[in-house]
């Protein structure tokens, strides 16, 4: 289902609008996970409430999906594809840093769920139960202001500046004390996690023609599962064996790690076509390159 919801934004976008595209994905996401718990309570006084509501809330997103037109198929290749009949990457291959990276990124996402508020009321913060509402809302609001970003200054860029806030975000929330530091510091880690994700998926996609999408969609959102299915033992176990606010700090230092491990050496990528198109345009000799 993900990987046919994101093939489908993806189509309504168009190559310029990839990163808005997977940040919308991500905002539905976090809107059942966060609304999902809370009808489950309100009709936790019967259990056969629950599960009927779990039956027919997907039979309802499928008749709302049917009401839908069905978005143009895309078969040409991408900028970025090999010329001519040069072996094209397999999906594994294309999707593999951006993955690993996407994987890394939720090692810092499950580490402040499981413990931000016990670690911020250790360190003195008296608002430690709003913790993982802020870090919510802002993931939420920074992708609904943000989600273009990508697309306009560029998937590297914008992920070298994100691993950086999350991970400084992670280690601050570790380290400051007092309520209005503990809360800048996770709204500072929020911000890089809302566009960290979609940039990581801008990358994942460059290098594959827009008919294998789906499958590279799918494929890259199973990192996501990955980081949060063996990231949340291992978070676990490091506090256990150090302390829950060193365990945050660690975790930091894997999502710092993420820039070094996507971003091969000297590499360098062009800017959204069409800022190629107008410096064309004016007889530029020369391609337009983000460092």
């Amino acid at each position: 289902m993900m990987a046919a919801a994101v093939l489908w934004l993806l189509r309504l976008s168009g190559p310029d609008h990839r990163g808005r595209a997977l940040g919308h994905i991500g905002l539905a996401n976090y809107a059942g996970l966060a609304l999902g718990p809370l009808l489950a309570e309100l009709l936790a006084t019967n259990p056969d409430h629950v599960f009927a509501a779990a039956i027919a809330l997907p039979l309802l997103g499928a008749a709302a999906v049917l009401a839908l037109p069905r978005p143009p198929r895309a078969d040409a290749p991408t900028d970025d594809a090999p010329p001519g009949d040069a072996p094209r990457p397999s999906l594994l291959r294309a999707t593999l840093r951006p993955g690993l990276g996407l994987a890394l990124v939720n090692v810092g996402y499950v580490a402040v769920i499981a413990f931000g508020a016990t670690v911020a009321a250790g360190n003195g913060a008296e608002v430690a139960s709003a913790i993982v509402p802020v870090f919510a809302v802002t993931v939420i609001g920074a992708r609904l202001l943000g989600a273009s970003v990508p697309d306009r200054l560029g998937a590297m860029a914008t992920l070298r500046a994100c691993v950086v806030a999350e991970g400084a975000g992670l280690v601050a929330l570790a380290v400051v004390h007092g309520s209005a530091a503990a809360l800048a510091a996770t709204g500072l880690l929020a911000a890089g996690q809302a566009l960290a994700v979609p940039a990581l998926g801008v990358l994942a996609l460059r290098r594959v023609e827009p008919a294998r999408h789906g499958a590279a969609a799918g494929l890259f959102f199973s990192f996501f599962d990955a980081g949060v299915g063996f990231g949340g033992p291992l978070v676990g176990v490091v506090a256990r064996a150090l302390t829950p606010a060193e365990a945050m700090a660690l975790a930091g230092g894997a999502v710092a790690a993420v820039w070094p491990l996507v971003a091969p050496p000297g590499h360098r990528e062009r800017l959204p076509s069409r800022t190629n198109v107008q410096c064309s345009a004016r007889g530029d000799p020369f391609d337009v390159l983000e460092h």
